[in-house]
């Protein structure tokens, strides 16, 4: 068995080795699509970084160096990956495990994932930072048009698919007509053992800090989560914003009002942090509050269940019907504008239990390996059934 994964220089590739690894020990391939040599994300060792085609007319790889390898899985389907699909032949099924940004320009327009101040906010960055805007727009938009031009035709030549959540499976299917769609198959970044929660087995939230959002991202819709948190009158407390990536100018206008609102109760976080201390920080917030429309911050969210803290999402994002449809015990945004009593009011003991309890259940490391053995071995089955000769009648 030989497996060659596809991925770009992020934090949740050394996540997806350790998992293939424990199943498919000495078996797995990793080459990071990067313009770069120096990798800033991807901590262990790879077997190749590919610079990929400065203008995205092709693929980088052919099909001989494909044709060694049993199965090929994409970790996610970015720009710099979209177009190798076409060089795999196709006898070598293909596993896509998308990320949300991935694919979710197919489900719906970014600008319809921005509440209204947050809109109006993000266009305001925009024209402050005019110059850089179109000097980033002239140099991708060549790219973006090949890609989404192709995105379609490599999305229907991949085996199975994997998304985030198992409800977006359907929005992505039914986003448009396919002349033919991946199957779905179930798999998920990290174990509680090994990656959200090592070294903090047990531990609880020790403060009621607040935790707002998880990136630099407009998709967070700050604005309306802190102007609510001011609202309610939390100044009492610490308010922790992640910030460290995304967009930069959008970051700083954040990190601005934060502190106008809140002045020192507000700390952002603005360098990258490893996994320990980051989680260090975030133990601290007894309340979470993810203004997302759109599924984003699972990882972030999964850790603070863990931890026992009361969680708001908003009603129309997908992970929170997840959520509920699984058992757990959150609040809803919409909730909190209602009750601002719940901004104080923790979890009791016996929510934190179950909360805990299906949280692990769901990622713990045994049911990742098995996850991951299901999905190789059905993606090579599927393959053989698609590519089985015909018999021909004499």
């Amino acid at each position: 068995m030989k497996i060659l994964h596809l991925a770009t220089d992020s934090k949740f590739i050394d996540h997806a080795s350790l998992l293939f690894e424990k199943a498919f020990p000495e078996s797995n391939d990793i080459y990071i699509f990067s313009r770069s040599k120096k990798l800033k994300y991807v901590n262990q060792s790879v077997d190749k970084i590919i610079k990929p085609n400065r203008i995205l007319k092709r693929p980088t790889l052919n099909s001989h160096d494909y044709a060694e390898y049993d199965v090929i899985v994409f970790h996610s389907l970015s720009g710099l990956l979209c177009l190798e699909v076409f060089s795999i032949p196709g006898e070598i099924p293909t596993i896509w495990f998308g990320w949300g940004y991935d694919y979710y320009d197919l489900i719906t327009s970014q600008e319809s994932l921005l509440l209204a101040g947050t809109h109006k906010l993000k266009n305001n960055v925009r024209k402050k930072s005019y110059v850089s805007f179109i000097v980033r727009t002239f140099r991708t938009v060549f790219e973006k048009l090949k890609i989404n031009k192709t995105k379609t035709a490599a999305i229907e030549k991949i085996t199975l698919f994997s998304p985030v959540l198992p409800q977006e499976y359907d929005l992505v299917k039914k986003s448009m007509l396919w002349k033919k769609f991946p199957e779905y198959c179930q798999w998920n970044y990290g174990t509680i053992e090994d990656n959200f929660v090592r070294g903090y087995e047990n531990t609880e939230i020790d403060s009621n800090s607040v935790l707002v959002g998880n990136s630099a991202s407009s998709t967070n819709n700050h604005l309306e989560a802190l102007s609510l948190l001011r609202k309610l009158n939390v100044t009492d407390r610490d308010v922790v914003v992640p910030l460290s990536y995304g967009n930069k100018e959008y970051g700083n206008r954040i990190k601005q009002l934060g502190y106008e609102l809140f002045d020192k109760k507000f700390f952002p976080l603005i360098d990258f942090m490893p996994v320990d201390d980051y989680v260090r920080v975030i133990k601290k917030c007894g309340f979470v509050i993810m203004n997302h429309k759109r599924q984003q911050a699972v990882g972030n969210i999964v850790i603070m269940f863990y931890f026992g803290a009361r969680i708001f999402l908003r009603e129309e994002n997908p992970a929170y019907i997840f959520f509920k449809e699984n058992g757990l015990v959150l609040s809803s945004v919409q909730e909190l504008e209602k009750d601002p009593l719940l901004i104080g009011k923790p979890l009791s003991l016996i929510e934190k239990r179950i909360n805990r309890r299906l949280i692990v259940d769901y990622w713990c490391r045994k049911k990742g390996i098995e996850r991951t053995k299901d999905i190789v071995k059905r993606a090579i089955k599927l393959s053989l059934q698609l590519n089985k000769p015909v018999k021909t009648q004499t």
